[in-house]
């Protein structure tokens, strides 16, 4: 099973609503030691911090077409500990309702990820991180100062 490290960054911070913009860097590490690395960009208007990750995980799992064992490195604690904790299954087996009832936020978003992760059948870790060696470049793709260079 292939190993890869995705490292995401988005330009939303905190719980707000807003325009925002994501960034991964998926780096694959090849049977010989080297490394690859890959780059996947987007945007959504009215967004959230949340919506931003999750929009970045399941914009760098479409790119896969084995499986793979991959760390997600992210500053979002919340989609960490709610994947950890098996929540999106509960959730869908809950017919997307939380234990109180309501509604599960990004709902959408969930759905996708579930598919998109269980697809190959990947191996997923993730790893809390505020910054990376990935933050600069992420950062700069996300303002438009560099190309994707994968």
């Amino acid at each position: 099973m292939k190993k890869v490290e995705i490292y995401i960054e988005t330009t939303i911070k905190g719980p707000v609503v807003k325009d925002g913009k994501y960034a991964a860097a998926l780096v694959f590490t090849k049977s010989t030691g080297e490394s690859e690395d890959r780059f996947v960009t987007g945007e959504e208007a009215d967004t959230t911090f949340n919506r931003s990750i999750l929009l970045a995980m399941i914009q760098a799992l479409e790119k896969f077409t084995e499986a793979c064992h991959i760390t997600f490195h992210m500053g979002n604690s919340y989609i960490k500990n709610m994947v950890e904790a098996g929540n999106p299954e509960k959730w869908k087996r809950a017919e997307w309702r939380r234990t109180q009832g309501k509604e599960v936020q990004n709902k959408d978003l969930w759905e996708l990820y579930l598919e998109k992760s269980g697809k190959f059948g990947h191996k997923i870790e993730f790893a809390w991180s505020k910054a990376h060696e990935y933050s600069g470049i992420l950062q700069e793709m996300m303002k438009g100062e560099r190309e994707d260079v994968g």
